[in-house]
């Protein structure tokens, strides 16, 4: 029998205060093993580093975005990188939303949190991933116990008894998900908006563009960075697959 990793992650993306985006996949490269086997020891000495580069990409994918090539090695357009604000361990829970009346759109309500504790909840980020609601992303904004979150905004519909929610919260102890969370502020990174795809590099990278070993890579349509913080989630789950 052969047990291999498996990895794969997905990206929430917010512009200044906005709405959080909804999660979208991202795509683990070819090279994604050696990047990891890279974040263990850097072979040329250097130390070793994650960073999270944004790429400006090319003015023809606003008409027709191509998929990245899991042969990549980088960026296609890379002109900002930073660290990461924060690397966590998450624990993930799924459950099901169980109705009460009234029932607000911008409340979800289940034993789950409870089980969870609401010190946990509040700041996180809550996707729903199926049913009523489904694809919309939200930050758990305040925690009534035993079993009711807040949301800093409604659904985009009212949820029901088919709304299903995954939540991450951080754990104190190694998991299989990791968050990667970073923080571009107003006076860095901007673009004349003009960024379309960003990715994570580790090993030995530095802050000199272009170095280390690319693990992941996302494209998405255009977003406009002029003068304000853009924040990122970069959910990472390993498997490992018998």
């Amino acid at each position: 029998m052969t047990t291999r990793i498996r990895m794969d992650g997905t990206v929430a993306t917010r512009a200044g205060s906005g709405e959080w985006s909804r999660f979208q996949k991202n795509l683990v490269v070819s090279g994604g093993s050696a990047a990891l086997a890279a974040g263990i020891a850097a072979t040329d000495g250097k130390t070793n580093a994650l960073y999270h580069a944004l790429g400006v990409g090319r003015y023809q994918w606003d008409f027709s975005l191509p998929n990245p090539e899991p042969s990549a090695t980088s960026l296609v357009d890379e002109y900002f990188r930073r660290t990461p604000n924060s690397v966590t361990y998450i624990d993930e829970y799924i459950g099901l939303h169980e109705t009460s009346s009234p029932n607000p759109d911008d409340e979800l309500q289940s034993t789950i949190f409870g089980t969870i504790g609401g010190d946990l909840l509040i700041g996180r980020l809550i996707e729903i991933i199926a049913g009523t609601g489904a694809g919309d992303v939200r930050e758990i904004t305040s925690y009534t116990s035993p079993d009711i979150v807040t949301l800093s905004s409604g659904l985009s519909a009212t949820p029901d008894e088919t709304t299903r929610f995954r939540v991450g919260v951080v754990s104190s102890t190694p998991t299989g998900v990791v968050d990667v969370v970073t923080v571009f502020p107003a006076t860095e990174g901007n673009s004349d908006g003009q960024i379309r795809e960003h990715g994570l590099f580790c090993g030995a990278a530095t802050a000199e563009l272009g170095t280390g070993t690319l693990l992941c890579i996302q494209r998405h349509s255009v977003i406009a960075k002029t003068g304000e913080d853009l924040t990122r989630v970069w959910r990472l789950r390993i498997e490992l697959v018998t």
